[in-house]
């Protein structure tokens, strides 16, 4: 018997040393998946702006923290042929979700010349041209940047998304670096 409570308290003491680092794991895990999906919604609207030769608008909507792919075969704005993801099925609170940069991070641009895209009317929409190019309304390539972490653990799950514009619309993500203290290109 006092082997057993012994073996008991050992796997106890064991349990409450991991259980931070599997919560760490599965944060730092959601926010990864929730940074594929924007990647992969980017890199969709592209490529379905050139297959339609059609403009496709990415639009990021952060008051329901959700994402809307339209134009082209998805339709207008608000159809039912909308691709829309929810941020909330990857097990996040909505509320968690942050668009910008945690407190006390540089603000300078991301190394390929992008930099944060200001919310309109609580959005971000990134038109992807039928030769996959971002424009602006002058018509001259427009680099884009998406900025997310969890407001619980800011930098810990700090995270970008680019959209060269001048580039064809290549998309890069891009993780928070606390060793660095800025953000690197994930490969």
């Amino acid at each position: 018997m006092p082997e057993m409570l012994i073996v008991v308290f050992i796997i106890a003491i064991v349990g409450v040393i991991a259980l931070p680092g599997i919560i760490s794991s599965r944060r730092l895990s959601q926010f990864t998946e929730m940074q594929k999906q924007i990647a992969s919604s980017l890199s969709e609207a592209r490529q379905e702006a050139m297959l339609q030769k059609v403009p496709v608008t990415f639009r990021y909507d952060n008051i329901n923290k959700i994402i809307i792919t339209y134009g082209g075969n998805f339709g207008m704005l608000g159809d039912a042929g909308n691709r829309v993801i929810d941020f909330s099925g990857f097990g996040l609170e909505k509320s968690d979700i942050i668009y910008g940069r945690p407190h006390g991070i540089s603000e300078s641009p991301l190394y390929d010349t992008s930099n944060l895209t200001e919310l309109t009317e609580n959005s971000v929409e990134i038109v992807f041209q039928p030769d996959g190019s971002v424009v602006d309304t002058a018509n001259s390539p427009r680099n884009n940047a998406l900025f997310f972490y969890n407001k619980k653990y800011p930098k810990d799950a700090a995270f970008a998304v680019s959209v060269l514009g001048g580039g064809g619309g290549r998309v890069k993500g891009w993780r928070y670096s606390e060793s660095i203290k800025d953000y690197v290109e994930k490969k």
